[in-house]
């Protein structure tokens, strides 16, 4: 097998696992609109929200097919407005998501599972709604899907009226609980737990995008430079940098060393750092994103 070959097979798997993800995320995401928020009434902002004060308002209308509908048209406004590229990335989302929570809203009435509900307080349902609906979003997002509804509008509103994302996502999401608020759907008293739905969500969106990459970039300043390099090197199996400092008070030129370690990793190195050279200096600081060999390919 040729490096072209060895190449196409790990883009392949790389797809592959993307897919799976993304499917698991948005599978999430109707798990716990169909089992917390829809049956509670809960409008927590986006298509979701409309499709359950359609619900209510209008007897019948299944929120799965309103959620179906309104992304359907919201995709063929972003065909128009944003392009192509746009189309492909956000259409399998948006259609994955409604038939998720038809399938769940069938199972779940099925096998009576809506009965555990009201041995749940709001507070627990608001708790593990949020980190669900969150983890699922996250994982999402961290493989490159979405599940379009607003943010097709936050898109068009950034490319035509230069609304920056985080003040259109608390528009329009507002918008709507403030619907289901005045047209009785939810009362003030639900309305304020979606608010803390939305933060708790979107703290568990950043943990899942972001801090789930669990490691640490660390920082060492040392008069035994060369010992610690070579274990880095050798018994890590990791790259490091060098930097040029001055250290200010005494005027002279310093090296200091750069690694993005594991956890588990920089601990270890900690202790190491400590027997080499209890005089060193060395900090460590949380490494929100790595992407690179070792990190986010072999």
């Amino acid at each position: 097998m040729n490096l072209t070959e060895t190449n196409q097979r790990k883009r392949l798997r790389k797809k592959i696992k993307e897919w799976i993800y993304i499917t698991l995320g948005v599978a999430l995401i109707a798990f716990s609109f169909s089992f917390f928020i829809e049956p509670n009434k809960l409008v927590i902002g986006g298509v979701s929200g409309v499709g359950v004060i359609i619900n209510v308002k209008i007897p019948g209308f299944n929120s799965a097919f309103v959620i179906f509908a309104l992304n359907a048209i919201l995709l063929v406004a972003g065909f128009i407005l944003l392009g192509k590229e746009f189309f492909v990335k956000t259409v399998y989302g948006s259609l994955a998501y409604p038939v998720f929570i038809f399938i769940f809203d069938k199972f779940f009435a099925a096998v009576n599972l809506y009965r555990f509900l009201t041995e749940i307080d709001m507070i627990n349902i608001i708790i593990f709604s949020s980190v669900i609906m969150g983890a699922g979003i996250g994982i999402v997002v961290k493989y490159g899907g979405t599940t379009g509804g607003t943010e097709v509008l936050q898109k068009v509103l950034f490319k035509y009226l230069h609304i920056p994302f985080s003040y259109s996502l608390y528009l329009l999401d507002g918008i709507v609980i403030f619907l289901g608020i005045i047209l009785n759907v939810q009362s003030l008293n639900h309305g304020l737990y979606v608010i803390v739905f939305m933060f708790l969500s979107g703290a568990i969106i950043d943990l899942v995008v972001f801090a789930g990459f669990n490691k640490r970039a660390v920082y060492i300043i040392s008069d035994k430079n060369a010992e610690i390099k070579k274990i880095i090197l050798d018994d890590f199996e990791r790259g490091l940098s060098s930097i040029k400092v001055v250290g200010e008070y005494s005027k002279t030129d310093r090296e200091m060393l750069v690694c993005i370690l594991s956890t588990i990793e920089y601990v270890k190195l900690r202790a190491i750092i400590e027997s080499v050279d209890p005089n060193a200096f060395f900090f460590v600081v949380r490494a929100s994103e790595v992407r690179g060999e070792g990190f986010s390919y072999d």
